[in-house]
């Protein structure tokens, strides 16, 4: 499986070094997975952005990439996990909740490009 998958703090700094791989004073920002401390990516579609990322700029008046990573589907079902904890570490009650999240859809991120190329999976 370690051939087949890349761990999260890998992934972020692969988008790092792929946006920096042209020039090294390209600013890179990575947004949409601030809360999430650990997950395995399939390394085929890591790879994959890192080259669109590399080819973005590729431009040389690109002095800025921004990569947003977004739930495919808008309107997601979260578990919240709301736990106590006492002053010796040890928890006496949780309690388990759903919410449900609505992220903006992609055109919020991209409204203002000259250009867009969609190379996303289509799932017909």
């Amino acid at each position: 499986m370690k051939l087949m998958h890349t761990k999260l703090p890998d992934f972020k700094q692969k988008v790092i070094d792929a946006g920096k791989k042209r020039r090294n004073d390209t600013e890179v920002v990575l947004r949409g997975l601030e809360n999430m401390e650990s997950a395995k990516l399939a390394s085929l579609r890591v790879g994959r952005i890192e080259e669109e990322i590399i080819e973005i700029t590729e431009d040389p008046n690109v002095a800025k990439v921004e990569v947003t990573v977004l739930p495919q589907i808008p309107e997601t079902i979260h578990t919240v996990v709301i736990k106590s904890m006492q002053k010796d570490g040890t928890s006496k009650k949780t309690i388990l909740e759903s919410m449900f999240i609505t992220t903006p859809a992609p055109e919020f991120y991209y409204h203002d490009s000259e250009e867009v190329d969609d190379r996303r999976v289509s799932y017909d």
